[in-house]
């Protein structure tokens, strides 16, 4: 399957799910759930959604707990048709179930694994994966495909959305992080110049030449310094 994602698929009920669940680790289940929901009428397949983010562990969540289980499983041992997806947005299908997907869960001898990949953004790449019996007449398996890629697209477009999300609170966190670390910073050498009377510079290049032969990051080093005179770091006040 390489269908596009509709430019705007989005929905009251997909437009909830992004206001009602705040992070990736509540709105992925959320999503999840629902996109069992539609895909209720191909039989009621086993379906699981992965979501990888740059160095970021993957995010698994499912309807069933025993395939999310598998689906990891199968992530920790680099599976084929995961990698498919998640690497190179190709769709990967199997009409029975192949013996590393079917290994202690039983799904039935007609049971088959479609894993389709779903575009979550520039910074992310997500699986959509299905285990079930595929439909045996040609037009009921256009139809099932037609509402495959619809329900697909719905997801790749709450998932784009809750990833940007994500991205630029994350970014906003790490901003403030830098900022509270500067402050500390010039904290401590405001200390060394009171205590040496030297310049903003030479006061710098101690805490500089301390973090590298101790090889413990600068901000800790000026933390532990202030920390000498006060318990209580210095806060960076963020004005909204």
């Amino acid at each position: 399957m390489a269908a596009r994602p509709e430019p705007f698929p989005a929905s009251h009920d997909l437009l909830h799910l992004l206001l009602a669940h705040s992070g990736l680790d509540a709105f992925l289940p959320a999503l999840a759930d629902r996109t069992a929901r539609r895909l209720a009428p191909l039989g009621r397949p086993d379906t699981a959604l992965a979501l990888y983010r740059r160095n970021r562990p993957v995010l698994t969540a499912g309807g069933s707990p025993s395939l999310v289980r598998l689906t990891q499983e199968r992530l920790a041992d680099d599976d084929a048709y995961l990698a498919s997806a998640l690497e190179h947005s190709r769709s990967a299908s199997e009409e029975r179930l192949p013996e590393a997907w079917a290994s202690g869960i039983a799904w039935g001898v007609d049971a088959a694994l479609l894993v389709v990949p779903v575009p979550a953004g520039p910074s992310a790449t997500a699986a959509l994966v299905l285990v079930g019996t595929a439909p045996a007449e040609r037009m009921e398996r256009r139809a099932a495909l037609a509402l495959l890629g619809r329900v697909r697209n719905q997801a790749s477009w709450a998932l784009r959305m809750a990833v940007r999300l994500a991205d630029e609170t994350d970014l906003a966190e790490h901003r403030a992080q830098a900022m509270q670390n500067r402050t500390v910073i010039d904290v401590a050498i405001g200390v060394i110049m009171a205590q040496s009377r030297c310049s903003a510079d030479e006061a710098f290049d101690v805490l500089r030449r301390a973090s590298n032969n101790r090889n413990v990051k600068l901000h800790t080093v000026a933390a532990e310094l202030v920390q000498r005179i006060h318990p209580a770091l210095p806060q960076t006040a963020f004005v909204d």
